[in-house]
């Protein structure tokens, strides 16, 4: 979730929970490198989902992909053939990314 990068007021523990599961993802593929088993995160992006309406009242719901899209999406993540380990699925720009150190 882009909230774990992006400081927004109230959304603290929600911010800091996906802050937390990105790095454990990427302790995770680094103590398993050694191993078939890739570890990555998936930020699906503004998704219609019940949450996400609550969140944000204003928005048409309509306008956003369903829960059943981004999983056709992100399904290829399962292949026994995937090399990428450690990273971040962007579903939006349909591609791997690397984290980044802040400056």
């Amino acid at each position: 979730s882009s909230v774990a990068h992006v400081a927004r007021p109230f959304w603290g523990a929600y911010a800091a929970s996906k802050a937390a599961l990105e790095m454990i993802a990427r302790c995770w593929a680094e103590e398993l490198k050694q191993t078939p088993i890739k570890v990555n995160c998936v930020n699906p992006g503004a998704t219609r989902t019940a949450m996400r309406a609550k969140a944000m009242p204003g928005e048409d719901p309509q306008t956003l992909p369903s829960p059943q899209e981004v999983a056709k999406k992100v399904v290829h993540l399962l292949s026994p053939d995937l090399k990428e380990t450690g990273k971040l699925f962007n579903v939006y720009k349909n591609r791997f990314v690397d984290y980044h150190v802040p400056d």
